[in-house]
């Protein structure tokens, strides 16, 4: 028995070209940049308002995905806080290792690394201010990228104090030392980052304080530097 199919009264209709190549860039977008969609919506919205109200569901809003997306990605608000902190310290740990250049002397290289840790603060101030804030705990955190970002950047500024020759005859000086160093910087950071010192700096320079005022006060730690080179 044959069947017969009337061509003339089958309707056949197709998507416009333009809808079908957007369904396959969300398609893309769905499954190849989620998850980089979502850390930049998450660190826009950190530099916009802080972590005090983030929520998942407005990162995911400002993404312009599905609610649970973040969660799928991330677990919960920690893990996604966790993966920008990990971030946050692998660019502090770059800028560091890259501002130290070979051939100056320890105090110079140390001075390098912390103008880099500055300008980090200054230039992705979102991201700083979870790598350092109250939830993120590289030590506890069950994120093996966090704790060994957090390692590598404290470790780079630890190494070139142990190369001062008064912390090289006196060992036990080093960690001290180098908490020291970074908690000196990173208040330096904090202060310039909330523009704290504005007013202590002339108006015509009140716009750029990293160029005066925020330079002047490494350039004294790097005196101190000098002084454990003795």
């Amino acid at each position: 028995m044959w069947v017969v199919f009337n061509l003339n009264a089958v309707k056949l209709s197709f998507p416009p070209l333009a809808h079908m190549h957007s369904s396959s860039r969300r398609a893309s977008y769905h499954h190849g940049d989620l998850k980089a969609a979502l850390i930049a919506a998450a660190e826009e919205l950190i530099a916009e308002s802080g972590t005090a109200h983030f929520t998942l569901r407005e990162c995911a809003r400002r993404a312009g995905v599905s609610p649970a997306a973040p969660a799928h990605h991330f677990g919960n608000l920690l893990g996604l806080l966790e993966t920008l902190a990990a971030l946050g310290f692998e660019e502090l740990a770059t800028r560091m290792e890259a501002g130290a250049e070979p051939g100056q002397s320890t105090p110079a290289r140390i001075r390098a690394m912390w103008e880099a840790y500055v300008r980090v603060a200054l230039q992705s101030p979102g991201r700083f201010r979870v790598t350092f804030g109250e939830k993120i705990r590289p030590s506890q955190s069950a994120n093996a990228g966090l704790r060994e970002a957090a390692s590598r950047a404290f470790g780079l500024l630890q190494q070139e104090v142990a190369r001062l020759p008064a912390c090289a005859r006196e060992p036990e000086s080093i960690l001290p030392q180098t908490v020291l160093f970074w908690s000196m910087v990173h208040g330096l950071a904090i202060l310039l980052l909330d523009q704290r010192l504005n007013a202590f700096v002339p108006g015509e320079d009140a716009g750029a304080p990293m160029d005066t005022l925020g330079r002047a006060v490494l350039d004294q730690l790097e005196r101190l530097c000098i002084e454990k080179s003795g």
